[in-house]
């Protein structure tokens, strides 16, 4: 692992020569094929460990070899994830003796916490490494991923195939190949950033197939019903259109945002008024399509119990222990920074906020910095800062797709500030090559 110059299968530090792996592959390509394997592997997580566990180990053993890269650019991130870390540790210390069955279960919560944690630190690192290949490498396997989730959700749905009972929860909600349709309707929204930036720019040379693959992530958004999930959808896509609208210069490419933009808007509400007029659409979208329901108001409600847990937690240095808020409160806390402190004590609450607001900082600074891959900046900080905000209204801290799109974010900037400084020291060069030669002239 290095933190200069990556060392690519033809770079002249090798001869000039591929390191070629079995059957004449490199091994930067073999790398590239196990990262879109394990995208990929993202739509089907119902079984734990799921196959994107499996992957990642692999994964990360394969890119060991010069397919990560340091930079100290990425150090706020991992001190955070540590200290976080470390608070669940003290918190989970402090409970003393419990039964088989809740001690599994909490330290399988502190484990699977730890190893989100190294899998936002490998994206990052591997962003480091080749921003603009891992970049799309990542976005084209969840593009493909998200299609595949769809198409099952949305067979599930309308029981093709009897795949109602696999695919969807309570008859109505679409949850694909996830446990949760909240989960897996989040999921969703990062692919549709994807394709959308795709067609907003003019990056995809196959424009039908394109927006047939937007349509049917945006229907299985829909069809899970998530009201969260359809304002992070609603928020990520503004969010792109505005940050691209920002830091282009280009009136055409303005234009074609703006066309984009009322297209987007006139597909979708087309696509809402076809599925509502399914009658068992009307009736779950009446349900859902309300601000609050029954469960979040009152005393017991959801934010009737968020209020009532911050004097135990202001008394509780290492918060309640993981699983320990709804052990005392009769239900999660459905608020992922209050989670931070419940579950990972004082320490981690603390290191969770500091970290968010750091990446909301790095997010904003690695798209003003003119790299060649900042649209992909873009594309991966729209969906992650929209889940950042959803936090507050659901546990986000074991969604694999937030870490996933958190290390995307620092690795990317990380480049883009390295780039950067290689910029400059390029144009002071020539300016000093430029002086000399004058000064020789003028001798």
């Amino acid at each position: 692992m290095t933190a200069g110059t990556p060392q690519l299968p033809f770079s002249p530090a090798n001869g000039g020569k591929a390191r070629h792996g079995y059957a004449g592959i490199t091994l930067e390509q073999a790398q590239m094929g196990m990262l879109w394997l394990l995208v990929f592997s993202g739509w089907y997580v119902m079984m734990e460990p799921a196959p994107y566990e499996i992957l990642f180990v692999l994964t990360f053993v394969l890119f060991l070899p010069g397919g990560l890269a340091a930079s100290a650019f990425i150090a706020p991130m991992v001190i955070f994830l540590i200290l976080y870390n470390m608070g669940g540790a003290f918190s989970v210390a402090q409970l003393g003796k419990m039964s088989p069955y809740l001690e599994r279960r909490i330290n399988l919560f502190f484990y699977v916490s730890i190893y989100l944690a190294v899998t936002a630190i490998f994206f990052a690192m591997a962003a480091i490494q080749r921003p603009e290949r891992v970049a799309r490498v990542v976005r084209n396997a969840w593009i493909v991923s998200g299609v595949v989730g769809a198409i099952a959700g949305i067979m599930g749905y309308f029981d093709i195939a009897g795949t109602n009972e696999l695919f969807v929860k309570w008859e109505v909600r679409v949850k694909g190949g996830f446990k949760d349709p909240n989960v897996y309707s989040v999921w969703l929204v990062a692919p549709a950033v994807f394709v959308l930036q795709d067609l907003m720019l003019g990056a995809t040379r196959h424009k039908m197939l394109s927006t047939l693959a937007l349509l049917l992530i945006l229907g299985a958004i829909f069809l899970s019903f998530s009201r969260g999930a359809w304002i992070v959808a609603i928020g990520s896509f503004f969010l792109l259109g505005l940050f691209t609208f920002i830091t282009t210069g280009q009136q055409a490419l303005r234009r074609r945002i703006i066309y984009s933009t009322i297209f987007a808007v006139v597909a979708g509400v087309v696509m809402v008024m076809i599925l509502l007029s399914l009658p068992s659409v009307q009736a779950e979208f009446a349900d859902r399509f309300t601000l609050f329901k029954d469960y979040d108001s009152g005393e017991t409600g959801r934010f009737g119990r968020q209020l009532r847990s911050l004097p135990m937690l202001i008394s509780r240095p290492n918060g309640f222990g993981p699983t320990g808020f709804a052990t005392l409160l009769g239900e999660d806390p459905h608020n992922v920074y209050i989670n931070a402190f419940a579950s990972y004590g004082w320490l981690g609450g603390i290191s969770y906020l500091l970290l968010t607001i750091a990446t909301v900082l790095v997010g904003l600074r690695g798209m003003l910095i003119p790299s060649p891959w900042r649209r992909h900046v873009i594309a991966f900080v729209a969906p992650l800062f929209m889940i950042i905000l959803q936090g507050i209204q659901i546990d986000t801290d074991h969604w694999r797709h937030y870490y996933l799109l958190l290390g995307m974010t620092w690795g990317l900037y990380a480049a883009s500030e390295i780039w950067l400084r290689r910029q400059h020291a390029a144009e002071t060069s020539t300016r000093v090559q430029d002086g000399g030669a004058v000064s020789c002239q003028n001798a």
